[in-house]
């Protein structure tokens, strides 16, 4: 009898010891991603402090919310310094900056940078000054460092590029002829 109590205390112990070991690591892999999501944000509002980054579009909105897949390799809104490019581009036709599009590169006029009250989004607002238009882009980056940016211009429409921002040194982006 002294033998079958101790065998069911050890059996009962061990399982406590076991599911405690468990709970902690599920507490040090919330943890893990936790620290990770939280450098991840650091490093990316660093790329936007210092203006040197690239929004690869994978998705092209206009302002009735028609969603068109794209190619980010000729999609994007490039920030470096004080300068911005614009590209759309198309990889099935040829346009006025040889990738099926238009290419708008200019001086950044107004820069501002807001954060989130939780810290986990930034709010970017520009106005770039092309040789073709001045254009004001919104653009709002989530901590995992997608976004989404609303372009608009003197003219009545809007352009709404989705996608991930990416430091310009990472970026595979093709650069057409600007105007």
């Amino acid at each position: 009898m002294k033998k079958l109590i101790f065998i069911v205390l050890l059996a009962v112990s061990s399982n406590l010891l076991f599911a405690q070991t468990e709970n902690d690591s599920i507490v040090s892999k919330e943890e893990a991603k936790k620290a990770k999501a939280e450098e991840q944000y650091k490093k990316l509002q660093n790329l936007v402090e210092n203006k040197h980054f690239v929004l690869e579009a994978d998705y092209l909105r206009d302002r009735y919310i028609a969603r068109q897949p794209v190619s980010p390799m000729i999609n994007f809104i490039k920030v470096d310094s004080d300068v911005a490019t614009i590209q759309i581009g198309s990889t099935t036709a040829i346009g006025s900056n040889g990738v099926g599009g238009v290419t708008a590169k200019g001086r950044i006029s107004t820069w501002e940078v807001k954060k989130n009250k939780k810290g986990n989004a930034l709010y970017v607002n520009m106005n770039v000054m092309t040789t073709i238009g001045i254009y004001d882009i919104y653009m709002s980056i989530g901590a995992s460092g997608t976004a989404s940016a609303k372009l608009t211009g003197l003219t009545r429409g809007e352009l709404i590029f989705d996608g991930d921002v990416v430091p310009t040194e990472e970026s595979l982006v093709y650069e057409g002829i600007s105007l």
